[in-house]
């Protein structure tokens, strides 16, 4: 009886103890990306939203190309959005994969370009930013 209690309490600690870490981590990272933003000349924000409007186009213009087999996968709520995208790579047309590889290629260089205007201290915050952002998902991998 008291193994199982000191078992239970152990591994009610443990629990709580990854809880906390994983709200601390999103609290540094949220006061990172803030810090971050904030030091970034007007140029580079226009930048940042050069670069999100150029993915939002990319994805209209992959959306209006879509056949209804596509639009189907894009639908269906049964599916995470990294299992909807695998499923439609899968099915894209050459003209689709040729616009998928021109956007791809296209922001890489504005990355790169926008990586280059940064300085010393922003490229170093900049890279825990995308190092985090590469974290993400990982877990959910088959």
């Amino acid at each position: 009886m008291k193994k199982s209690i000191i078992y239970t309490l152990v591994l009610f600690l443990g629990i709580l103890s990854v809880s906390a870490q994983s709200k601390e981590g999103k609290i540094d990272h949220k006061k990172l990306r803030k810090e971050f933003y904030e030091s970034l000349s007007q140029d580079q924000k226009s930048a940042l939203e050069d670069k999100k409007r150029l993915r939002k186009e990319h994805k209209e213009i992959m959306k209006t190309s879509f056949s209804k087999e596509q639009l189907a996968i894009v639908e269906d709520k049964t599916l995470s959005k990294q299992e909807k995208r695998k499923a439609l790579r899968k099915t894209f047309n050459d003209k689709q994969k040729e616009i998928f590889e021109k956007h791809k290629t296209l922001m890489k260089k504005e990355r790169e370009k926008f990586k280059a205007s940064l300085s010393d201290i922003q490229i170093e915050q900049f890279e825990k930013l995308e190092k985090r952002k590469g974290k993400r998902g990982k877990h959910k991998k088959e």
